[in-house]
Parts: C-alpha cells; structure tokens; sequence
C-alpha cells in the first residue's frame, strides 16, 4: 500500500495457510494497506506545485486537466488504489490535489477491504474444493 512493491496477497495467503484467524488478517491487512497508502498521498500533499511542474516536466495546461480530472472523478478515484501502480499514482495525484484526506480515507479502505475479502473467500473456497 506504498511505494514499496510487495505481494501482501501473497502474504495474506500463507498466513491462512498457517490457520491465523481470516477475520483479524482482513482488518490488519486492510488498515497497513490504507496506512501504507496514505504515505503516498501526505507525500504527494507536501508538494510544491511549481517543483512538480519543473520535475515532472508538466505544463500548466496539463495541471489544469489533472485538475478538472479529480474534480470530475474526485474521492470514488481512492477506492482503486489497491490497483498494482495504478493506485499508487491516484493517491498521489489525490494527495498532491489536496482532496480531502478523510473521504480519501472512507474510499481507499473500502476499496481494499473488498480487494482482501475476495482473496479470502478465494482461498477458503478453493480450500472447500478440494477438501
């Protein structure tokens, strides 16, 4: 949930595999992920908008879409965070934007909170299958 990659999936696989409670691995997966993720976003909010422009090479005209873009889609952008690369560059685009960091927080965690359940249900169904 930051932009260190890691395959939490993976790591939320094997400890179900190791009999650790599937509800506690949700929560904990879902709060260090959405922890993790707001790294990404406070960075990009302590931004300077100017050294973004000459860094990242932007033109005025392409904040200005960016702009329009995250008034467009706004918060609801949080929830797909948990997309490999892609979300990390929503939150910082969020982050930069300022939006607001609480209905940031609402979005990014339901958005992961449904991206875990599904792994586990996945698992444990898997499991059932084959059992």
């Amino acid at each position: 949930g930051s932009v260190l990659p890691m395959a939490s999936e993976v790591l939320l696989v094997l400890f179900l595999s190791m009999g650790l409670s599937p509800l506690l691995l949700l929560l904990s997966a879902t709060i260090g992920n959405t922890i993790g993720g707001f790294s990404c976003y406070y960075m990009a909010r302590l931004a300077n908008r100017e050294r973004v422009e000459r860094f990242f090479k932007v033109s005025p005209r392409q904040m200005a879409r960016a702009d329009r873009v995250v008034q467009k889609i706004g918060v609801w952008a949080a929830f797909f965070s948990f997309v490999p690369l892609l979300g990390t560059a929503i939150l910082l685009l969020l982050g930069f934007m300022r939006v607001n960091p609480m209905k940031i927080a609402a979005t990014m965690t339901a958005g992961k909170l449904i991206r875990y359940l599904v792994v586990i249900l996945s698992y444990t169904g898997v499991l059932e299958l084959f059992s």
